[in-house]
């Protein structure tokens, strides 16, 4: 598939996901053409947990500062998407379009959902409507660009960062040269395969103004945050995280706490979001920078509502927890995976169980809306480990009556990606080899781990805690619409996703077991890693 790119003055570029050519033709010798640039978020995730496309706004500053033209089509919530992509393109006309994709898939093994059968029909619509050469970034690019630029026909991948990446490649297709050594621009060239590794700058420059390029209220309807990111890169050492070994790298690189409140200041004066959310793959590390920004922000004059994904137990006490509540937090997202001694260390979490316990105790006492995350199924994950997870969740996180302010999410296999330490823990147990993609999603289940038997574990367990989902639940995301309008109809706080534990509670009980056979799941599942470790495919 041919995409023709002419620019005035410019040298006549031929460019296709197979490969590049660039024919030398004579140029004017005028620099500085000002590209016409499409950038497009393909997440159709509009639930609950439907989230603004910060990464894009930041790459549709950068390219509108380096005297661009951008526009930003946003096709989440919207109900024609071929309309929308093609109304846009022909009133745009663009250059160069970008396609950014946010994940793989939904990383659940219970409700495995792939989300690129809906990228891929967004970029096969921009191909018949427009010859403008494709860009695709996001996240889930970056996990396997190989496999991305192979199954989608882009013309250029983009790895990793992506606001001077893109830039450079933009001046390159307006030169109509190869971007072949531009860090982080993934290609074929010749008929194979090309890339070089990207390049992770600090992370400084312009805020990413998200009201500016999209329209929030359909964000806000469902309960959902306006971003804010303080840094990039995670120095913690989680054997299955993308974030530290694959996307953003182990070394930290951290906003000024000024710039990041200013940037909060200004969203507030310009588009009056009803909160904010810190995006952060781990909030409150390292603790004394987020404690800077926490303190500016309760020195400002303002008053704004904040949540946080990604929470780390350590650290997480009174006194923290105070400073968040007089910053302007309600809610939080902590993510322990395990509150097994043993699992904590297989995982390589970097605190104790007595650095759970002591979070727990002080976010009961503060009553800060929280959801927490467990993981099940680990290296070493036997049924004991389990059960000492699940003894910690009725114990400490157990509500047995209301106002209820948390939700407990477990999430039964772990989903495996090339270059993390669990993708070579795979590896040496036969479950994945060399030439398997992040595309086909893998999922590590312990062999130690009796499935029938942990299934009904966590039954008996929800049963007992109305708080506590699965990924099974992840069907009820469906019914969003209803819920954000019962949450507006009665008042209730966002963030809406605890309307999940009054909905529990009423189906849980007289539901739970014609909802769940744990038989039949545990028989699916084992067969499925049991065939896959033979060489097969499911």
């Amino acid at each position: 598939m041919w995409g023709e790119l002419f620019l005035p003055g410019r040298p006549y570029a031929v460019l296709s996901h197979t490969y590049a050519i660039v024919y030398s033709v004579t140029d004017s010798g005028q620099e500085g053409d000002v590209l016409r640039v499409l950038l497009i978020n393909s997440n159709l995730r509009d639930d609950l947990f439907a989230a603004p496309p910060i990464g894009l706004c930041y790459v549709a500053g950068a390219t509108e500062a380096a005297g661009h033209e951008v526009q930003v089509l946003d096709l989440c919530f919207k109900r024609h998407v071929f309309k929308e992509l093609d109304a846009k393109i022909g009133e745009f006309s663009p250059h160069v379009v970008g396609v950014s994709i946010r994940n793989l898939d939904n990383a659940n093994m219970l409700y495995p959902v792939s989300y690129l059968p809906e990228a891929r029909r967004v970029l096969d619509r921009v191909r018949q409507t427009t010859t403008a050469p494709i860009v695709v970034g996001g996240s889930a690019a970056g996990l396997s660009p190989a496999g991305i630029l192979n199954l989608l026909g882009a013309d250029f991948v983009v790895v990793s960062d992506g606001e001077k990446t893109f830039v450079d490649l933009l001046e390159c297709i307006g030169k109509g040269e190869t971007p072949e050594n531009i860090p982080g621009v993934a290609m074929m060239l010749d008929g194979r395969f090309h890339t070089r590794s990207p390049r992770l700058g600090d992370f400084s420059g312009p805020s990413p103004d998200l009201g500016k390029w999209i329209d929030l209220r359909p964000y806000q309807n469902v309960g959902s945050s306006f971003g804010i990111q303080t840094k990039r890169g995670c120095r913690q050492r989680c054997i299955y995280c993308t974030y530290n070994q694959v996307l953003e790298g182990n070394r930290l690189r951290l906003r000024s706490p000024l710039d990041v409140v200013d940037e909060i200041e200004e969203a507030l004066r310009k588009h009056n979001p009803e909160s904010f959310e810190f995006v952060d793959s781990v909030f409150n590390d390292p603790q004394d920078y987020c404690t800077e920004i926490l303190e500016e922000i309760v020195r400002r004059p303002w008053r704004a509502r904040f949540t946080a994904m990604g929470v780390n137990p350590k650290g997480l006490d009174h006194g923290f927890l105070e400073l968040m509540k007089r910053a302007g937090f309600t809610s939080l997202m902590i993510t322990p995976e395990s509150a097994s001694p043993t699992m904590l260390e297989n995982y390589r979490k970097g605190f104790t169980i007595d650095d759970v316990i002591h979070a727990a105790e002080a976010v009961n006492r503060s009553r800060f809306m929280s959801m927490w995350f467990f993981l099940v199924g680990g290296p070493g994950e036997t049924n004991e480990t389990l059960r000492e997870s699940l003894d910690f969740t009725l114990k400490y996180l157990k509500q047995d009556r209301g106002p209820f302010f948390k939700l407990i999410n477990y999430f039964l296999g772990i989903r495996v990606y090339p270059r993390t330490r669990l993708w070579e823990i795979a590896s040496g147990e036969g479950l994945v080899c060399d030439q398997d993609d992040a595309l086909d999603p893998v999922w590590y289940l312990s062999s130690d781990l009796d499935l029938e038997q942990a299934m009904r574990q966590m039954i008996t367990t929800a049963a007992r805690c109305p708080q506590m989902i699965s990924g099974f639940d992840e069907r009820y995301l469906a019914l969003s619409g209803i819920i954000a309008f019962i949450g507006k109809l009665f008042h209730l706080n966002k963030p809406y996703w605890n309307v999940l534990t009054h909905a529990n509670r009423v189906l849980r009980k007289p539901a739970l077991r014609l909802a769940f056979n744990p038989e039949k799941i545990a028989r699916t599942l084992r067969d499925r890693l049991d065939r896959r470790r033979k060489g097969k495919r499911p």
